[in-house]
């Protein structure tokens, strides 16, 4: 009798996980061919597929990720920032809704080398707070044609596969389970102790196996470039809260007592991202971002940098060489700065080296005309997702020339590199 209850509980479980792969499976063969659009992949599928496409771009803490966390390193800026994703997945087969990240950021270079050139620290530490909410992806394909009739085919082929190789696991589980003797297990009833083992089995194994036909079918829609386009929009509101200050040593003049000066660079952003991945073209990122953030006159431009150098004069002012050294001359104030700027990346069909163009347009005191030009590097795993981001960056800054006393007016290009590394496991 107890090996009968037994395999009738098996028989239910093992065609109840195997009856919703194929649910998920009939969703997707359902759409109709002649849209031209829609579904070739199901919904938890083309997260994983979306995660390997997006995170091959991954050069700013606000770039989306669908990994639960991720590192970018920004040596132009100095800064480290961290974030973690809350997202939790659905039970559903779903695409990714909407997630909150929480992320901290510190100031790395500058502290760093401060120490070794006798400098003020330019300590930043703070938190950024975002919220992304993301569009319902869309693939096109070819009107009734061999793309889709191809993925069908395809895809039935790896659910079958699946249900086959499912089954024998689940008879292998349950020949180890009727196996188990009273003596193995004393103290408890073998019926609980097996009841208990086979239900925890089971519900692992509806999971592993969701898991494995959503990843399948991803890399099947990869290898087999049966599609024409992927399009994808999503959108991100974000703040910085800072912790530490920025802390300046600030002279009115020459002769002037210096004295500490502080900003909390405080910043609110939002972003709009679309994307479009093609097999033939490549993989397009076009993102709009507007925000706002309290500035000051020293990262401005406005005043002089000053170092003291020698003995004190006769009346006892101490002599000041401007453009050297940790000390600012001039009159020193906070203000907020709103900008606007738009970025461009492109990465060609197969490649792991790509182009982008930024260009940020600041407004009010500070109204610089800045831009980006960067070489977008993605190293990749064995299993072909993103494994590592750098991107070589040359920056102009103050395009438009309208910065009167920064401190070095005659060099306003520079070299910077990010690097970004998505780890852990995707949001599903």
């Amino acid at each position: 009798m107890l090996s009968f209850i037994a395999t009738l509980t098996h028989g239910q479980t093992t065609d109840q996980i195997i009856t919703q792969l194929r649910q998920v499976n009939a969703k997707v063969a359902g759409t109709p061919c002649s849209l031209g659009k829609g579904m070739l992949i199901s919904n938890k599928a083309m997260n994983v597929f979306l995660n390997n496409k997006v995170s091959s771009y991954l050069s700013d803490g606000t770039d989306l990720s669908l990994y639960k966390n991720y590192v970018n390193l920004n040596t132009a800026e100095g800064r480290l920032s961290i974030n973690h994703n809350f997202h939790q997945p659905v039970d559903s087969d779903d695409y990714v809704r909407s997630f909150v990240i929480v992320g901290a950021r510190v100031n790395v270079a500058n502290t760093y080398s401060s120490r070794f050139s006798n400098k003020y620290f330019n300590n930043q530490l703070g938190f950024a707070l975002q919220k992304t909410w993301m569009g319902k992806p869309v693939t096109h394909y070819n009107n009734c044609d061999s793309q889709k009739f191809a993925i069908d085919a395809q895809r039935a082929v790896l659910l079958n596969s699946l249900a086959a190789e499912l089954k024998t696991k689940a008879s292998d589980y349950e020949r180890a389970l009727d196996s188990v003797k009273q003596s193995e297990v004393p103290g408890q009833s073998l019926t609980s102790a097996r009841n208990t083992l086979r239900r925890d089995f089971y519900a692992a194994l509806r999971l592993e196996y969701l898991q494995k036909f959503s990843e399948a079918q991803s890399d099947l829609l990869v290898q087999s470039n049966n599609f024409n386009l992927v399009t994808d929009n999503w959108t991100t509101f974000g703040v910085y809260l800072p912790i530490i200050p920025q802390k300046f040593q600030v002279g009115t003049d020459v002769g002037s007592d210096v004295s500490q000066r502080h900003n909390y660079p405080f910043e609110v952003f939002l972003t709009h991202t679309r994307f479009f991945e093609s097999p033939k073209i490549g993989r397009i990122f076009f993102t709009l971002n507007g925000k706002g953030f309290v500035n000051n006159a020293i990262q401005s431009g406005l005043l002089y940098q000053a170092d003291v150098n020698g003995s004190p004069a006769a009346n006892g002012t101490e002599i000041v060489t401007i453009n050297g050294g940790n000390r600012f001359i001039g009159n020193y104030r906070n203000f907020f700065t709103p900008a606007v700027s738009g970025k461009l990346v492109y990465i060609p069909g197969n490649s792991h080296v790509g182009v982008s163009f930024r260009m940020e347009k600041n407004f009010g005191t500070y109204h610089a005309l800045n831009s980006i030009l960067g070489i977008p590097i993605v190293l990749i795993d064995k299993k072909g997702a993103p494994a590592i981001n750098f991107e070589c960056q040359l920056l102009f800054v103050d395009m438009s020339n309208t910065i009167g006393k920064i401190q070095l007016p005659g060099n306003k290009t520079s070299i910077g590199v990010t690097v970004g590394i998505p780890f852990s496991k995707i949001v599903y």
